[in-house]
């Protein structure tokens, strides 16, 4: 990926990007004082750089009837392999995002659950068919948008 020659408009592109992935090429060009083509050529360099990896949408959980988020930290058994771990999370569907981490703990996970059973089945799927040795389970309360912008 090369992020070298990337100046503050393309820094503006791509936090406006962040913002809303919808947006126009005549919205962003004009909040960067770029035609729409400026703007548009702008993104499909980031792209062809790597910088740009593609457009997604979020759903929030809560409107799919999953509502109750939380992290769950985990250290494998001695002979769980990392990759039958990931394999057996992957089969979880209140599974949101997945990180081998340093520390403590070998992964972090966040879920979004129905409620406090299917995050206590999740759990309790992660310990028995997952092959995790420990568990330690923090429940979101508030999420708040992302702080800094990128520059």
């Amino acid at each position: 990926m090369e992020t070298t020659g990337l100046d503050a408009t393309d820094f503006k592109i791509l936090n406006l990007l962040r913002e809303n992935g919808r947006a126009s090429y005549a919205s962003i060009g004009d909040e960067v004082g770029l035609s729409p083509h400026g703007a548009a050529d702008r993104i499909r360099r980031l792209e062809r750089a790597g910088v740009i990896t593609g457009f997604t949408i979020t759903v929030a959980p809560e409107g799919v009837g999953r509502g109750l988020d939380a992290f769950i930290d985990v250290s494998l058994q001695g002979q769980t392999t990392p990759e039958k771990f990931e394999l057996a999370i992957s089969a979880l569907p209140a599974v949101r995002e997945l990180a081998f981490v340093t520390g403590r703990f070998d992964y972090h996970v966040r879920v979004a659950c129905r409620d406090a059973d299917d995050l206590d089945h999740t759990i309790r799927a992660i310990r028995r068919e997952a092959g995790a040795a420990q568990t330690e389970t923090r429940i979101v309360l508030r999420v708040s948008a992302p702080l800094h912008a990128l520059d």
